[in-house]
Formats: C-alpha cells, structure tokens, sequence
C-alpha cells in the first residue's frame, strides 16, 4: 500500500488492517449425504423387541430400543457389570472398554450382526468405504452411548434394512468368561416399522468438508454375502 492510500485510509478513519483488502473463502459446495448415514430428518418406526443375549452371575448384555429408518436400523446395546469395571468408561464408547485385565484386543466386548443372506459386520473403528456401503453392502457402527464403571448404554446404527429372514446378533466377552453367543430378531419386523417411520421434510444438503476430511465414525463393512448354512 502506498503512502498516499495509508493516508487516505487514515483521513477516513479506516484502520490499518481494515484497509488490507480480503478475499472471501469459498462458498461451501452442498453434497449428498453418504447413503450408509441416518437421517436427522426422520421420526423412526419402533420395534417391540428385546434380547438378552448374554447373563450370567458376573455380567449381562442386552439389545433394545430397536428403532427403524427408511435406510436401516439403530439398536442400544445394554450391558451390566455386577462389580466396578476398574478401568471406568474411558474414552472409547463401549467396545473401547477393556475391563480390568484385559490381555488381548479379542478379550473386550465384540459386537456383530449378521443378515439373513449371510452379509456380516463386526463393529470395531475405521473409516467407512463409501463405495461398497453405498452398493448395499453391511454397515455397523457405534453412534453414542453413556454409562459408569458398572453401566453402559451404546447405539449402534445398521445399514441397510435387512432383508426377510432373522438378523443375528452376536456377541463375547473373553474377559468375562462369556464366549460367542447368538441371539436373533425377525427381519420383517424391522422392515414394517420402517416402513411406519415418519420422513419430516427433504434432507438438506450438508456443505462438503472440504479435501483432506475424513468421515471419524467407528465403521466396520462387511464381507461379501456368504452362504448362511457356513456362518
């Protein structure tokens, strides 16, 4: 800037950094919402269904809280600690508890679902693959929860709906002496209620987050469809 423009800058009461002349940032572009994603734009269809899948003198875990959307399904996931977990809450939702002495990755609480026609997940972290879950295929993933060193309530959402037949839950607990269990809902009934949820008004566009973003959901896609008969 040159003396005779800081000067008239100055006459007209105008500071010097509001003299520098800025560039406005871009506009955010709108993008389409990933189809694995829940809508915030709909009231889900509820399921009249619970599960305990696991109970014992130690520990229980249970599925409720079924809710249905036109692209899926969200479940709680309940779990009880008859003892104080020392390692508390922690940070990590709850498949990042590790319990007291856990001495292994596979010895804390593991989650999956499985479909009828043998697509499969395993909730656990990484990023999603927009591609294959956007062809359909299996996503699982916590989406909040709370709890206290002897309580824990997790969410955890599913894409796509599931396809007639029962939807499989699976669960263990190593740590806890708990081995694979399987406990199951019927397909159909999830089905119904989403067809029952209510769509409020067109879901909005969201601003693209720009280059180098990565979506931080803890996502795990599935395998490719396999025969049920080998599961």
């Amino acid at each position: 800037m040159t003396a005779t423009r800081l000067e008239q800058c100055q006459s007209e009461g105008m500071g010097f950094f509001e003299s520098i002349r800025q560039t406005p940032p871009p506009k955010p572009v709108p993008s389409r919402r990933p189809a694995w994603m829940r809508s915030d734009a709909v009231i889900p269809g509820l399921v009249p269904a619970e599960v305990m899948l696991v109970r014992t003198d130690e520990v229980a875990v249970a599925i409720g809280g079924v809710r249905a959307y036109p692209n899926g399904f969200e479940f709680t996931v309940h779990t009880r600690l008859r003892r104080e977990d020392e390692a508390g809450p922690g940070g990590g939702g709850l498949l990042g508890r590790h319990g007291r002495r856990v001495r292994a990755p596979d010895e804390g609480l593991r989650l999956g679902v499985m479909f009828a026609d043998g697509r499969r997940a395993a909730a656990g972290g990484g990023h999603p693959r927009l591609d294959d879950a956007d062809a359909g295929r299996l996503v699982l993933f916590e989406n909040g929860g709370g709890g206290s060193s002897c309580t824990w309530d997790g969410n955890f959402w599913v894409h796509p709906l599931p396809p007639e037949g029962p939807v499989t839950f699976v669960v263990s607990w190593l740590e806890h002496g708990v081995a694979e269990t399987r406990a199951e809902l019927d397909g159909a009934a999830i089905g119904a209620a989403a067809r029952r949820a209510v769509i409020l008004w067109p879901e909005v566009p969201e601003p693209d987050p720009g280059e180098g973003h990565a979506w931080t959901r803890h996502v795990v896609t599935a395998d490719e469809p396999q025969d049920p008969d080998t599961s």
